[in-house]
């Protein structure tokens, strides 16, 4: 028999994607990570048409992503701008996005994406604003099957 309070919430959180840091140029930073934590480099790809540069390493369990905008006009851009480099989300992973989603606005968070859309590596991707979750920008990702 199934203890109904454990039971998990339609979209529930299956566990954490990544931690990502917005940077003006990810290479210092990628670097210090290898040589003084051992941090290993997990490739790179380009965005949003090209307007940002994201730079995975892999951290023992943790994944890190380092922002880098190569457009002025990028949302990380204007992040920088504001805020200096640091911390830019926290990223958790879904089984369904959409469920998580609903379950979350439900909940209060607000969307900052009504709708889903593309992410890094095949994933699908929510924002949610941080004014609803105590200043943190928080990302709904969800990774398609086949590259689970």
């Amino acid at each position: 028999m199934t203890d109904p309070g454990s039971a998990k919430p339609a979209g529930a959180v299956t566990g954490l994607s990544h931690i990502a840091i917005a940077v003006r140029d990810a290479e210092p930073l990628a670097e210090r990570l290898v040589a003084g934590l051992g941090a290993a480099r997990a490739g790179e790809e380009l965005i949003d048409g090209g307007a940002l540069r994201v730079v995975f390493l892999e951290l023992g369990p943790v994944t890190l992503e380092l922002l880098e905008p190569r457009s002025p006009d990028h949302t990380v851009a204007r992040f920088l701008e504001a805020r200096g480099e640091g911390l830019h989300h926290v990223s958790l992973e879904v089984e369904d996005l959409d469920r998580a989603l609903a379950s979350s606005r439900g909940a209060g968070a607000r969307p900052i994406d009504e709708v889903p859309r593309a992410g890094a590596h095949g994933t699908r991707v929510a924002f949610l604003h941080p004014k609803s979750l105590g200043g943190v920008l928080v990302e709904l990702c969800q990774r398609d099957k086949e590259t689970k």
